[in-house]
């Protein structure tokens, strides 16, 4: 009897332990949640600010610019010399270069203001359907191959339909850009520790160990041309939805991204 007793009070009190510990854990890691926006909210406020700042100071120019282009290039709309000819290409390409900054000054607005987001009831699978639909004719002209896996039985989730295809996109984008010479995208749905799952895996030649820790960083880019918007957008968007995404890569052999998102609306974030 007494060393029932004693047994039931040893296991009580590790149960207790346990529990406690768990407890610890769990408020450590939402007051390190806590620090963490607080520190990220800081820096948006600051990128937000100096965002405008750019906006005021290279809007107007480059309206000023672009409508001083147009103008020349009316001017020249009907070229005859060899001389004229390359003088409206130089004209065409300034201002395309123009029209490729307002679109990343525009793009770097939107990225440091944030979403406020419109929650509803989506289903995974509808949405991902639809935006490889749209996405297919696109791929297909870069031979880029669309595999679907979506598993059958998946919770519906609360989410801002439209950000959410938003960040699918850029990482579809980001996955047929890394295959110039065509390849195979495949987008796999699944459903796991509370959390759906959204993985987009290419067979492109993989991202370098020394590149992987900088992808998500602001106008970072390894591909000609790009902003280094696209992934960042995509990550702050995933952020704001509470939820997670990880990327694993091998030399010449493709990356994976995958998006998790709570099952269910949840103040804290997915770990």
């Amino acid at each position: 009897m007494a060393l029932a007793f004693a047994l039931g009070l040893l296991f009580g009190f590790f149960a207790a332990a346990g529990a406690l510990f768990w407890l610890h854990r769990r408020q450590r890691r939402r007051i390190e949640e806590a620090a963490r926006r607080a520190r990220e909210e800081e820096q948006g406020a600051l990128l937000e600010h100096l965002a405008g700042g750019l906006a005021h100071e290279i809007r107007n120019p480059l309206s000023t610019l672009s409508m001083n282009i147009q103008l020349l290039r009316e001017d020249w709309a009907n070229p005859v010399s060899e001389r004229e000819q390359r003088g409206v290409r130089k004209l065409d390409t300034i201002l395309h270069e123009i029209q490729r900054l307002e679109k990343v000054l525009e793009d770097l607005l939107r990225f440091a203001a944030g979403h406020r987001l419109r929650l509803e009831r989506i289903d995974v699978n509808k949405l991902v359907d639809e935006l490889l639909d749209f996405f297919t004719p696109h791929a297909e002209k870069t031979r880029v191959r669309l595999t679907r896996r979506l598993s059958p039985s998946l919770p519906a989730i609360e989410a801002d339909a439209n950000l959410l295809r938003q960040a699918l996109h850029n990482l579809l984008l980001n996955a047929q850009q890394a295959m110039p010479g065509g390849g195979e995208i495949v987008v796999h749905t699944s459903a796991k520790e509370h959390a759906v799952h959204v993985a987009v895996s290419d067979t492109g030649p993989g991202i370098l160990p020394d590149v992987l820790p900088q992808i998500f960083n602001l106008y970072f880019s390894t591909k000609p041309g790009g902003t280094g918007l696209g992934l960042p957008m995509a990550k702050k968007i995933v952020d704001e939805h509470h939820g997670r995404i990880d990327v694993v890569s091998e030399p010449d052999r493709g990356t994976t991204f995958t998006v998790a998102l709570p099952a269910r609306w949840s103040p804290d974030p997915l770990t």
